[in-house]
């Protein structure tokens, strides 16, 4: 098992299965108890441990009979924590192309379409290495629910190739793919064919997914007396594009609707920052400061934006809060939220006025979560 719910797998399968053997690799600072072997490892940028991950998780498909099976439960995060470069290539190019491809504001869905190209065992090489059944149990963190993009598809087949991981690297003008070509024009590095005969002894099931929470969320608010509307559970684009499309739509109905009871506005998927500014921030926390300036202290509205699995960005806080008091508080500390946003400092403005959300490890990972309110 591998992702940020792999501690969370890890107990279910304990208590399903007993005793078991395998790997169970997860974010350093997890807490888990298991007869599994545990390596930790770091996310969102590879060290040590993903490389080791990625290395042992192939020394294990590859000790497998036929008649042997092999149950895999995997999460999003698992990309960045199992990720070994292919032979011959120098690990920490493979670094610099994951790091340059988070900085540009790249989707999940262009970041996985370059790293399984370049790994070991993304792109379905853990299935093409292994003689044995594979049986996935995933938990989708990816607009759409595309299974090759959830930690770039160790286990099933890869439907993008070289071709499209080079149109990624040249659209987002990364400068390493010189360094890349000797990889990424070799067929012989490619990752298996989807027609493969190989992926006829994989079976694969989405047990947990965004929409998923956007149901629950729904449920729950509904039953508390709030009208809901879900925009959608696979938004991809601009962080503040976004935020700003969201409060146009809050403030009309705010503004042009009598509402009877809250009205709450649900959105998930994964939007993106292009990292300019200095500051520390992540996606969520950026919609949030983006959605404050747009509202411009609208009364009655206020909203969460928050990572599912408790990490926005590089650091291990959630998102934030905001309400219509937020622009007041801001004030009486001397900041400046446009400052921030040109900064990209969103993660320090929100820590600052106490409206950060830290929940620690979540055990889970189905993407972001948005919530706006909209009061009568």
């Amino acid at each position: 098992m591998v992702g940020k719910a792999a501690s969370q797998h890890a107990q279910v399968a304990q208590q399903c299965l007993g005793d078991i053997k395998g790997l169970c690799i997860l974010p350093r600072g997890h807490e888990v108890n298991t007869s599994l072997q545990v390596i930790e490892a770091s996310h969102p940028v590879p060290d040590g441990g993903s490389l080791r991950a990625a290395e042992d998780a192939l020394t294990l498909a590859r000790s497998l009979e036929p008649n042997d099976r092999m149950i895999c439960l995997i999460s999003g995060g698992g990309s960045a924590l199992m990720s070994a470069p292919l032979p011959t290539m120098d690990p920490e190019l493979k670094m610099r192309t994951h790091r340059a491809l988070l900085a540009s504001g790249a989707t999940i869905s262009e970041l996985n379409t370059v790293r399984k190209q370049l790994s070991l065992v993304k792109g379905g090489r853990l299935v093409e290495a292994c003689r044995g059944t594979i049986l996935n149990f995933l938990v989708s963190d990816v607009p759409g629910d595309r299974v090759e993009f959830i930690a770039s598809g160790p286990t099933v087949p890869a439907y993008t190739n070289q071709a499209d991981a080079i149109a990624v690297l040249t659209r987002h003008k990364i400068d390493v793919l010189d360094e890349l070509t000797p990889w990424l024009s070799d067929q012989n590095n490619a990752t298996p064919h989807p027609d493969s005969l190989c992926f006829e002894r994989v079976l694969t099931q989405i047990v947990a997914a965004p929409s998923q929470s956007l149901k629950a969320a729904r449920e729950f608010l509904e039953s508390e007396g709030v009208e809901c509307w879900v925009l959608g559970d696979s938004i991809e684009g601009d962080s503040e594009t976004v935020a700003r499309v969201m409060a146009e739509t809050a403030l009309w109905q705010r503004r042009h609707r009598t509402l009877a009871k809250p009205l709450c506005l649900l959105s998930g998927g994964e939007t993106t920052v292009k990292v300019t500014g200095s500051g520390v921030g992540g996606p969520n926390a950026h919609f949030a400061l983006a959605l404050l300036d747009a509202l411009d202290g609208a009364r009655g509205i206020s909203a969460i934006a928050c990572d599912t699995d408790g990490v926005d960005g590089a650091a291990e806080i959630a998102g934030a809060v905001i309400d219509d008091q937020t622009l007041a508080r801001m004030r009486d500390a001397n900041l400046d939220h446009r400052d921030a946003l040109k900064r990209q400092d969103a993660h320090t403005f929100f820590q600052t006025l106490g409206q950060s959300i830290i929940p620690g490890p979540t055990g889970t990972n189905v993407n972001d979560f948005r919530a706006i309110l909209i009061e009568p």
